[in-house]
């Protein structure tokens, strides 16, 4: 679904809205162009129960979620019963057993496989995963670990939301899933650090409200200023130990956020604006998919690979407000 195919739903449903023409300039400019949906938008607007946008959260996410998980097990010639532990992100909906469970079970995994689950980690989700991820492979050498994100996001629309924050998130979501598999032995991203920071007096910067019919999701527009905040601690720890500035890193997977975060980090970390394309391109395209996006830039990367050697960042930000980031060295074989 286009751009503007959505603002011209809100302009329609939100006709009386006092402040209608600042609320659609402000969807103008989130820079996404088009995304997916996983439902018909039909569908989507129509007013619907929490009972009901879980249920469907569950049907469509294990579905999504499994084949996310079989193409990336097939990407990495890896096999089902070699993967040792499932890590599983998503922030878009609630089950119990949990979503981890539903898909190891849609999956067949091995009864003894261990999960980890994570569901209010946001967009910062992606790295925060491959971070965990990293953490099971140093404890377990030569383990195998499974990681898969689903965010479907257009479940949590609403209709009779008026406020700037829904417009802006009408906006700026998309729903997706992606997977990749961790393992010491094959060509890729080699994960060598991890950083994580959470901002102290930021918890309602990024936040869901909950009532009968579901999350309201909300962001503050201080937002790109605790990033930029952010970025002197995580600079001093790329140098001291991470060992990666200066001079810059030969690839970025960024998180996309919208323009003003990936200005806020390019700016911060003094990293040129055109290492965010791919970014850019996941944002455009896509729109935000939330702990999807790093994966989704990530296969990028992968499709036009860095030289053997190359070493990068990834980087993402979520509810808290966390910043989650890794370093790693691409390995060409």
């Amino acid at each position: 679904m286009t751009l503007d195919e959505v603002i011209g739903h809100m302009r329609g449903q939100h006709a009386d809205h006092p402040r209608l023409g600042t609320a659609l300039s402000l969807m103008r400019s989130t820079s996404v162009g088009a995304r997916r949906l996983v439902d018909p938008f039909e569908e989507v607007i129509r007013p619907r129960s929490f009972g009901e946008r879980m249920r469907r959260y569950l049907e469509a996410a294990t579905d999504l979620g499994a084949q996310a998980a079989e193409q990336a097990l097939s990407r990495a010639d890896t096999h089902l019963l070699e993967v040792d532990s499932l890590i599983l992100v998503s922030c878009t909906g609630y089950s119990l057993p949990g979503l981890d469970a539903h898909i190891a079970n849609r999956l067949g995994m091995r009864r003894d496989a261990s999960r980890l689950a994570f569901a209010q980690v946001g967009c910062a989700g992606g790295a925060y995963a491959l971070a965990r991820a990293h953490d099971l492979s140093l404890a377990r050498p030569g383990s195998v670990t499974l990681v898969v994100a689903v965010e479907l996001c257009s479940l949590s629309y609403q209709p009779q939301d008026s406020s700037i924050a829904s417009f802006v998130s009408t906006a700026l979501f998309g729903d997706a899933a992606a997977a990749c598999v961790v393992r010491d032995d094959r060509p890729g991203l080699r994960i060598d650090h991890c950083y994580e920071d959470l901002a102290p007096g930021t918890l309602g910067h990024i936040s869901y409200g909950v009532d009968e019919l579901g999350f309201h999701f909300d962001t503050n527009p201080r937002i790109s200023r605790v990033v930029a905040e952010s970025m002197p601690a995580l600079a001093k720890w790329l140098r001291n130990t991470a060992d990666l500035f200066p001079p810059q890193p030969d690839f970025l997977l960024s998180h996309t956020g919208g323009p003003r975060i990936m200005h806020e980090v390019s700016k911060g970390l003094d990293i040129p604006a055109d290492m965010f394309a791919r970014s850019e391109k996941s944002l455009t395209e896509r729109g935000n998919t939330a702990s999807v996006v790093v994966l989704d830039v990530l296969e990028q990367t992968f499709a036009e690979p860095p030289s053997d050697g190359d070493r990068g960042l990834m980087i993402a930000f979520g509810p808290g407000v966390t910043t989650a980031a890794l370093t790693g060295t691409w390995t060409g074989s």
